[in-house]
C-alpha cells in the first residue's frame, strides 16, 4: 500500500470516515470533524498536508497535519485507519510519509494532542518515537459559525 496526497474528490470520504468516531470530538458545541471548506483549503495548501491510503481504490486511512513554516512546527490534527484495517501498519505508513513530506518543507518539530484515556493512540505515538509530554486541558472558543455544531 502507498499513501498519496488527498484531492478534492476525497473530501466526502474523509468526512464520512472522520465522522464515524468520537475520538475527534473536543466538546459538545464544536463539530466533531472538519467542515468541508476547511478540508478543501487544506488540500489546496502546501502547509496543511492531508495524506490518504487506499485499498482497492477505497480510502481506508488518512492523516491531517497543520504546518507553520515560521515556527518550523507541525501539529498532527488527525490520524485515522478504518477499524478493519488497524494493526496492519497503515498508521505507521501514514505517519512516516507525513514526516518525510514535512521534512521537505523544513519542519523541525511535530506534536499531537491525544485524549488522556486513548491508550491506543498514546501507544502508537510512543512506538513511533514520540515523547510523552505534559497533561493538558483543551480550551477553545468558536469565533465563526463554521465550527459550530448544528442543532
Amino acid at each position: 500500500m502507498k499513501t498519496r496526497k488527498a484531492t478534492i474528490k476525497d473530501i466526502d470520504k474523509i468526512i464520512c470516515l472522520g465522522s464515524l468516531i468520537n475520538e475527534f470530538k473536543v466538546n459538545n458545541k464544536v463539530v466533531n470533524f472538519w467542515p468541508k471548506k476547511v478540508l478543501a483549503d487544506c488540500i489546496n495548501s502546501k502547509n496543511n498536508p492531508i495524506l490518504v491510503v487506499e485499498n482497492n481504490k477505497e480510502i481506508i486511512g488518512f492523516i491531517i497535519a497543520n504546518y507553520n513554516p515560521s515556527f518550523k512546527k507541525a501539529i498532527i490534527e488527525n490520524i485515522f485507519v478504518t477499524p478493519d484495517n488497524r494493526g496492519e501498519g497503515i498508521g505507521k505508513l501514514l505517519l512516516n510519509d507525513l514526516l518525510d513530506l514535512l521534512k521537505k518543507l523544513n519542519c523541525e518539530y511535530i506534536c499531537s494532542l491525544v485524549e488522556i484515556s486513548n491508550d491506543t493512540a498514546i501507544d502508537f505515538y510512543l512506538k513511533n518515537n514520540f515523547d510523552k509530554g505534559i497533561k493538558c486541558v483543551w480550551l477553545d472558543k468558536i469565533i465563526d459559525s463554521l465550527f459550530e455544531k448544528k442543532k
